[in-house]
């Protein structure tokens, strides 16, 4: 600082003022521009006779930006003698000038000389990045509302497939029982017409079509709990998630004759979606279904089996169909990607049982090809 006072009271000033390649001005004691070099004019637009002897305020868009700086540059020169800034000034155009700007109080004759870096291009890259990142910011937000927008149509889609499915479940596990009714009321209305009413052989029939209807009303209760979904989770385990899945579909199966075989062995308790997990089990079954009537395989069968290890608790699906082309066996679980378009499959079964296990549950649902067809493996963290 002694040596910038010295340098501003000697002759050579002036020279080194005006030539130097760093924008400067003075100003006194009463806020006014007592000088000004050719680089602060270049920076301002304004000519040395525009700017001479004028108010400092000038260069400031209001007389409130300009307390507001002198309030911040002031104190800190009153207490240090000098100030770094960066700062919005104004061009003699009217646009806005960035700053970096430092003052040293020269104590005798009590002026400041302001050095002045322009940074304007900085200010407004800094700017543009930040619209950037707003924009990217609004965009990312926009294509995730979109997401789960398609997020929730899979999901109505896939509950319209299984709500067809459970309709065809419940068709065939009624026709027999509704069969049986009827014949029984044809039984004994011929007797009633021939006058070969027997008392005891009348309530036994009666009981047989109560026994009937109670296996109707408990298809419908078991159907009903199955496809409710629960919004919490809850203990149980992949045998009972297993055994509740193929009271719903097994016997559909069987009458289609494809063996089930199942093996547990793990047993153990895990606190998951129960209801969403046996949906993903009933599509897998399902679409092994499809495979092994597709391909007419001599003996289909679907072999089950739940075992544990140090990663978790694990259930396989895996079937004797012939396996998945190895040229589409990645992208199965790909949204709307379906091998069935010839069904109208609509390939969101896979795509949904994956979000499920995945992201509802925290597991993995993995699909690989075996010597004899293909198994979906579902793993859950112990």
């Amino acid at each position: 600082m002694e040596t910038l006072a010295r340098l501003r009271l000697s002759a050579e000033f002036p020279k080194i003022f005006q030539r130097s390649f760093i924008a400067m001005f003075i100003v006194d004691k009463a806020e006014t521009i007592v000088d000004a070099n050719d680089m602060f004019c270049k920076i301002f637009g304004y000519s040395y006779d525009d700017v001479m002897y004028k108010p400092a305020s000038m260069l400031h868009f209001s007389e409130a930006t300009y307390r507001t700086f002198t309030d911040i540059a002031y104190s800190e020169i009153e207490q240090q003698d000098t100030t770094l800034l960066v700062h919005e000034f104004k061009h003699k155009n009217g646009a806005s000038v960035w700053l970096r700007i430092s003052g040293d109080l020269i104590p005798d004759p009590g002026e400041i000389t302001w050095t002045l870096t322009d940074i304007t291009e900085q200010k407004e890259s800094e700017q543009k990045i930040y619209l950037l990142n707003e924009s990217l910011h609004v965009e990312v937000q926009q294509q995730l509302e979109i997401l789960r927008e398609k997020d929730k149509q899979l999901q109505y889609q896939s509950r319209h497939a299984q709500m067809g499915e459970m309709i065809g479940h419940i068709a065939h596990q009624w026709r027999q029982p509704l069969a049986a009714i009827s014949a029984t009321a044809g039984f004994l209305s011929a007797k009633l017409l021939l006058g070969q009413f027997e008392t005891k052989e009348f309530y036994e029939e009666i009981e047989r079509i109560e026994k009937y209807a109670a296996h109707l009303s408990q298809t419908i209760d078991d159907f009903r709990n199955f496809f409710k979904l629960t919004k919490h989770k809850e203990k149980t385990t992949l045998e009972s998630i297993v055994e509740e899945t193929l009271g719903i579909v097994k016997p559909l199966l069987i009458n289609k004759n494809i063996t089930v075989l199942s093996s547990y062995e793990c047993h153990k308790e895990v606190l998951t979606y129960r209801g969403e997990l046996g949906h993903v089990v009933l599509n897998i079954l399902k679409n092994a279904e499809d495979v092994l009537l597709d391909n007419h395989v001599e003996k289909p069968t679907i072999s089950i089996r739940t075992f544990c290890n140090k990663e978790g608790m694990h259930l396989s699906i895996e079937d004797n169909g012939g396996g998945i082309d190895k040229a589409i066996i990645d992208k199965i679980f790909e949204p709307y990607f379906s091998t069935k378009s010839y069904k109208d499959g609509t390939g969101v079964g896979l795509s949904m049982s994956k979000t499920i296990v995945e992201e509802h549950c925290e597991g993995k649902l993995v699909a690989t090809n075996t010597e004899k067809g293909v198994c979906f493996t579902i793993s859950l963290l112990a």
